[in-house]
């Protein structure tokens, strides 16, 4: 049974206008606001970051006017106004965004995809750039079949770690969990990339590195437990180098996805996602579970379930002292959606939701905490197919606006 929505702090319907200058602020959006970018008609929102609390980056991709996608990146000051023209990556066409980064001297490491133009081929898309976006590299990482990352971190040597899936090219494996890494110059490391998986279709989804320098990654599996009827989500043990050490699926009994891993300490982990719902044929619910790998043996500690009726998804999760905070995309009415935060304490219960969006088909991507405690959220409100705008909400403390 899904648990009771105890609290549920805003409603609203997004209006389909954008607000770029900053004389429409009122006083009260000084701390809290949303705003909508329609650089083309079709932009989607993927990521965002505060920029040491003088405003936001913002990375999405466009749809431009020859049907070709771009990736996107904007920067906006601390209202959510522009305070430079966008920039554009991916010469090729069909680039698509999914992950965005600040670097240690202001500058950006953008994560996408594009099309391998000899070979038709999904690649790895990455760019690094100044401060005010301008690129400074770009590197491509190809597969004999189609290969993408969905996310990557920084290192404290300054590498950039990847994960995503590639495409075995023989014909009893799909796809794999791949592993990837640049160094600060943009070279790949000796020992990448790397792939992990068996017969089915395996996924990287998210990554978290350790102090050590090994890192934990979950996403999704059909190949394990061997012989599985489901999908699941799992924890990869990786070294520094790249060695999978343990490749663990969490036990579950529907199709399960993990979206987002949060690391408690080297044995302890959050995986967050989605879990086909034990009600309904086609909908599905989020799912928070903790569990702890000792000894190569992975325990499920305890597990939460959220949701409403119809398909909700578990985007990302930050934990934050006491709390754990959590952006999601919940269905509403018919085929609306709206974003809700939840917020619960540090063992997922007495979850507390700020619903944004009812009646619209808004939908979250990324989400952090700011400076002033408040919430950043990133995601796409659709009016139609061919009508979509990058959304950037400011929140106060708790979800409030």
């Amino acid at each position: 049974m899904k648990p009771t929505l105890y609290v549920t702090l805003f409603l609203m319907t997004v209006l389909a206008s954008a607000c770029f200058d900053e004389t429409d602020i009122s006083s009260g959006q000084a701390e809290s606001f949303i705003k909508y970018y329609n650089n083309y008609p079709v932009f989607s929102g993927v990521d965002v970051k505060e920029l040491d609390q003088s405003g936001y980056a913002l990375l999405g991709t466009v749809e431009t006017n020859l049907g070709n996608t771009k990736i996107c990146l904007i920067r906006t000051d601390a209202y959510g106004n522009l305070v430079d023209t966008a920039r554009y990556y991916g010469e090729e066409s069909n680039a698509k965004a999914y992950c965005l980064q600040v670097l240690s001297d202001g500058g950006f490491g953008i994560l996408g995809s594009s099309v391998n133009t000899f070979t038709g081929k999904l690649q790895v898309y990455f760019v690094r750039t100044n401060s005010a976006g301008d690129t400074l590299w770009t590197r491509r990482i190809s597969h004999t079949g189609n290969v993408v990352a969905n996310y990557f971190e920084v290192n404290a040597d300054g590498s950039y770690i990847l994960t995503g899936y590639a495409e075995r090219s023989n014909s009893i494996t799909d796809k794999q969990v791949w592993i990837g890494a640049l160094d600060e110059s943009g070279d790949q490391p000796f020992w990448s990339p790397k792939m992990y998986g068996a017969d089915k279709d395996d996924e990287g989804r998210h990554l978290q590195i350790l102090g050590d320098g090994s890192f934990v990654i979950t996403g999704t599996t059909r190949s394990y437990p061997t012989g599985t009827l489901y999908s699941h989500a799992f924890v990869l043990r990786v070294t520094a180098t790249g060695g999978a050490t343990v490749f663990s699926p969490i036990p579950s009994t529907a199709d399960e996805e993990g979206n987002c891993i949060r690391v408690l300490d080297n044995q302890n982990y959050l995986v967050f996602g989605t879990v086909k719902s034990a009600s309904s044929t086609s909908g599905s619910d989020i799912r928070l579970k903790k569990v702890t790998l000792t000894g190569g043996v992975l325990t499920i500690a305890w597990e939460r379930t959220y949701g409403s009726n119809g398909n909700d998804t578990g985007q990302s999760l930050v934990a934050e002292g006491s709390s754990l905070n959590m952006l999601t995309t919940m269905a509403t009415s018919g085929i609306n959606s709206a974003i809700s935060l939840i917020i619960t304490d540090s063992e997922g219960n007495f979850p507390a939701y700020t619903t944004i969006g009812i009646g619209t088909q808004l939908s979250g991507s990324s989400f952090a905490i700011t400076s002033d405690n408040g919430f950043i959220i990133t995601g796409t409100n659709k009016y139609s197919d061919n009508s979509l705008s990058a959304t950037l909400i400011k929140t106060l403390s708790g979800g409030k606006l």
